[in-house]
């Protein structure tokens, strides 16, 4: 922030104020005439003066010779000096501030000023700005100071100089006290709420900082380091949408700022993004080539993302959602190109699909024959998706178009089946296309009160369900928390307070992991059983942590129990997997079970489980 300041006096002639618009060569005439009369010779410095403040600054030189010929000129005459010689002074000090960027020089004549008229606030205050500009900040906070107690016209910016003085000197309570003045009286005064932003930054009070940042980039939108600011402190509320919108204007303000990628890549993390969140890493990488932190981050970033898309295809895939088990096993592959457990799983569901297509678009049909046209549809688009450009199901979607009203009754009659199953968002996803079929005012207001009605429901549902993970949350079992806001994602999946829950409770886990991860590192040498401990804490946490864990095998030679586990249970899902889908169902549960005795809240398993035992028992059902 920028502490120069210019300042100017548009003064006009004294005595004679008729000769306001004359010219210069006009006055310099009246000087030739009578060149030891004080005020003709003041009347021309300022005739000067005024050009030079206009935009002449070729002049600001005869400006400064004027103002000390005028000091020069007849001494004698002293009632016209005592008029004009205090104001010639401080104009000597504004030019020599403003235009010669000689401190000194104005310093000098402001003294002078104050020696002639000690009542005047604003020297003292212009004395002020010359201090602030040499950083001489004992100086220009006396001179800010009786600037104040003397009625200075510029008293806001005096408040606000002042704050910015206790700023530099770090005291900042009392930088606090003058800038919080300054804003009250000018809310916009965006340098005073910039400084602000930075003090309560800097002292760890995150919601004033916000509050003083977001106006700053409200009124200058292209002010890097205000969001580069609200981004940090975004980050410590734990508000990751708010901290990647501020780094994302940052960004497009400033493209080449590793450390700004590199926070967005961490909020990106914390919101379980990890294809963008790698993408960021990787532009800091190469904006910051000798920074180990971002080697660090983006390989950590990779294999979680890696472990996170394999796990959510497998969960797909058990479920038989083959083509969302698709998306994510191509994102496995992304990442960790080659891989031979996500293309096998991959190369599966990609038969599987095309098994799919000719049986689909047999019952596609067969229900368009039977005028079962909303389910007619769903299979045609589920082609479509397989096979983009499949003739058959892009020839069946444009005759159920023409079919349009018997579409929207089936639509509604599959929306009331999902309501009372409790997949409002499918509900919800079936009213929306509704809406957008209907034609009349009147059956546009009749499925907005039952989107209303439906979103209720939801709400319902899914506080009841937040108030236990909150109260699990408060109790610090974060993994059952955790598994709470799962299940309102459900429900909601774009339900703000559980995806904070999610990110708040990651947040944590990973403050926890990187404090352990330090303190098991200070102990290494003076405690080595303690650092074994903390790291060991560090794989409850992040199983997969290849630091604590080498750190582990260093100080015991073997790995940790904890790292056993994760990797037993890694195969052992994996394992029942594979089962599942070979059709050995009762085998695969029997394996799930055993990630249950290692791990008890591995969710996945968990829902597998459940899965495969409602199939057996449909299995069992189709064979009476």
């Amino acid at each position: 922030m920028s502490v120069k300041k210019q300042f100017f006096l548009v003064l006009f002639i004294i005595l004679f104020p008729f000769f306001v618009c004359a010219t210069v060569e006009e006055y310099k005439k009246a000087v030739e005439l009578d060149s030891e009369n004080v005020i003709k010779r003041y009347n021309l410095a300022l005739a000067y003066y005024n050009e030079c403040i206009g935009g002449n600054q070729s002049l600001c030189d005869s400006a400064i010779e004027a103002m000390k010929k005028t000091l020069e000129t007849n001494i004698s005459d002293k009632e016209s000096h005592l008029k004009v010689d205090a104001t010639v002074l401080q104009i000597l000090g504004i030019l020599y501030y403003n235009y010669k960027q000689s401190v000194d020089e104005a310093i000098k004549y402001f003294n002078k000023c104050i020696e002639k008229n000690p009542t005047d606030g604003d020297t003292y205050y212009y004395t002020g700005l010359c201090y602030l500009r040499k950083n001489d900040n004992d100086n220009s906070l006396k001179f800010f100071m009786d600037a104040i107690s003397k009625n200075t016209q510029n008293l806001l910016d005096a408040k606000f100089r002042l704050g910015q003085v206790y700023f530099r000197k770090k005291i900042y309570i009392e930088a606090i006290k003058y800038l919080e003045e300054v804003v009250k009286s000018n809310p916009k005064h965006l340098e005073a709420r910039e400084l602000l932003g930075v003090i309560y930054h800097n002292r760890n009070d995150s919601l004033k900082a916000i509050e003083n940042l977001k106006i700053v980039v409200k009124y200058n939108p292209q002010n890097f380091n205000a969001f580069y600011l609200l981004g940090l402190n975004y980050f410590k509320e734990k508000q990751y949408d708010k901290m990647i919108d501020s780094y994302k204007k940052a960004i497009e303000i400033n493209p080449d700022f590793p450390d700004a990628h590199y926070n967005l890549g961490m909020a990106y993390y914390y919101s379980n993004m990890y294809e963008e969140a790698i993408k960021e890493f990787e532009i800091a990488k190469k904006l910051n080539p000798t920074d180990s932190a971002t080697f660090s981050i983006l390989a950590q970033t990779k294999t979680t993302a890696y472990e996170y898309y394999l796990s959510k295809g497998t969960t797909y895939y058990t479920s038989e959602e083959y083509i969302k088990a698709l998306k994510e096993f191509e994102k496995a592959l992304n990442i960790k190109p080659g891989d031979s457990v996500a293309q096998k799983y991959l190369s599966n569901v990609k038969d599987v699909l095309k098994k799919q297509v000719p049986e689909v678009l047999q019952v596609a049909k067969n229900l368009f024959e039977n005028k079962k046209y909303p389910e007619a549809y769903e299979k045609w688009n589920y082609v479509l998706q397989i096979d983009p450009e499949n003739s058959e199901a892009k020839q069946g979607i444009a005759n159920i178009e023409k079919n349009i009203s018997d579409l929207i009754a089936g639509k509604e009659k599959i929306a009331t089946e999902h309501v009372k199953s409790g997949n409002y968002s499918a509900a919800l996803i079936e009213y929306e296309e509704i809406k957008n079929l209907v034609t009349s005012d009147t059956k546009r207001k009749y499925v907005n009160s039952q989107i209303q009605a439906i979103k209720e429901k939801q709400k319902s549902r899914v506080n009841s369900i937040l108030a236990v993970a909150d109260k699990l949350y408060q109790n610090k079992n974060y993994k059952s928390a955790l598994n709470k806001y799962a299940e309102v994602l459900k429900f909601d999946p774009n339900n703000e307070a559980a995806m904070n829950g999610v990110i708040k409770i990651n947040a944590k886990m990973e403050a926890d992991k990187e404090k352990y991860l330090a303190l098991g590192k200070q102990k290494i040498a003076s405690e080595p059983d303690k650092a074994v401990g903390y790291f060991k804490k560090v794989l409850q946490i992040d199983p997969n942590n290849q630091e604590a864990n080498s750190y582990i095998q260093k100080l015991t030679g073997k790995d940790a129990q904890v790292a056993i586990d994760a990797k037993m249970v890694k195969t052992l899902y994996y394992e029942g997997v594979d089962k599942y889908v070979n059709g050995n169902i009762e085998e695969a549960i029997k394996l799930w079970k055993k990630v249950l005795t290692i791990d008890p809240n591995h969710i996945e398993s968990q829902k597998n489980i459940q899965r495969a035992q409602e199939k057996l028992i449909a299995i069992k059902n189709l064979g009476k």
